[in-house]
C-alpha cells in the first residue's frame, strides 16, 4: 500500500491517481501546500477544447497526468480524439498535438469518445500505438465504456477520466 502525497489517504501500490482526492501519485513524495487548483482559469484548456453545460445529467472531464489540465467534454457529442494535421485536412475535436500527442505517439484519427447523458464511452480508431482503459488495450473498432477514476492512455499520454453528476 501506498499513501497519498496530497490527502495521507491510503492507496493500492501501483496506482497513479488518488481515488479520494485525484492526486496524480506518480514522482511525488510528499505533501505540498499550494492555492492553486485544476478548475482555476490558468489551468484549463484553451477554447478550442469541448466545454461541459451545468445543467446536464452527468458532466465527462479527462485530466492530462503530466500537468493537471483538464478538458471538459459536452455530452450528447461524439468526438474524434487525436492530432491535427492541416496538410491532410485532418482536425480532430481533441486534439492531443498541443499536449505532447506526437511525442506520446497519438495518431492523427487516434480514438472517438462517444459522451451520452448517462454514459462515456471509447473506441480505438485502429491507431498505431493503440489505445488503453488501466493498462489493458482497448479492442479497435469495439467501444469500452468509461468509469470514474479510470486510466485512459493514447499511445503513452496518460489521462484520467472523471465523470461526475
Amino acid at each position: 500500500m501506498q499513501r497519498c502525497w496530497n490527502c495521507d489517504a491510503q492507496q493500492m501500490d501501483g496506482a497513479i491517481f488518488c481515488t479520494d482526492c485525484g492526486a496524480s501519485l506518480i514522482g511525488r513524495q510528499r505533501r505540498q501546500e499550494t492555492t492553486t487548483t485544476l478548475d482555476q482559469p490558468d489551468q484549463t484548456v484553451p477554447s478550442a477544447a469541448p466545454t461541459l453545460s451545468n445543467h446536464n445529467p452527468v458532466g465527462v472531464s479527462l485530466v492530462l497526468a503530466h500537468d493537471g489540465r483538464r478538458l471538459q467534454l459536452e455530452p450528447n457529442t461524439v468526438l474524434v480524439v487525436g492530432r491535427t494535421d492541416q496538410k491532410r485536412g485532418i482536425i480532430p475535436d481533441i486534439d492531443l498535438g498541443n499536449y505532447g500527442g506526437y511525442d506520446a505517439g497519438v495518431s492523427r484519427r487516434h480514438a472517438m469518445i462517444t459522451v451520452s447523458e448517462r454514459s462515456c464511452t471509447v473506441e480505438d480508431l485502429e491507431s498505431a500505438n493503440g489505445t488503453f482503459v488501466n493498462s489493458q488495450r482497448v479492442p479497435p473498432q469495439q467501444p469500452l465504456t468509461l468509469h470514474h477514476g479510470d486510466e485512459l492512455k493514447f499511445g503513452t499520454l496518460l489521462l484520467r477520466v472523471e465523470i461526475y453528476p
